[in-house]
């Protein structure tokens, strides 16, 4: 399975998927970024989704979907 099926895959099942894998999803992605910057925010935002508590979490996650669908959207182009 490619980064991009598997993407697609948790962004399609987000409400159930394993907040752990999406943060490593995330993660992943996060490595195809091509500025430094870039890849530093979205380490802080991976850093502080893993140490909230599960509530928390769900929402911080659900607001790097945007990462997901981006990196969707520019692997089809």
């Amino acid at each position: 399975m490619t980064l991009v099926d598997e993407a697609e895959r948790v962004r399609s099942g987000f409400d159930s998927a394993d907040l752990g894998g999406f943060l490593d999803l995330v993660e992943r992605i996060r490595d195809e970024l091509r500025t430094a910057p870039a890849r530093e925010y979205l380490a802080g935002k991976i850093a502080a989704a893993r140490s909230a508590e599960p509530a928390e979490r769900r929402r911080l996650c659900r607001a790097l979907l945007p990462y997901l669908d981006w990196y969707i959207s520019g692997s089809r182009a």
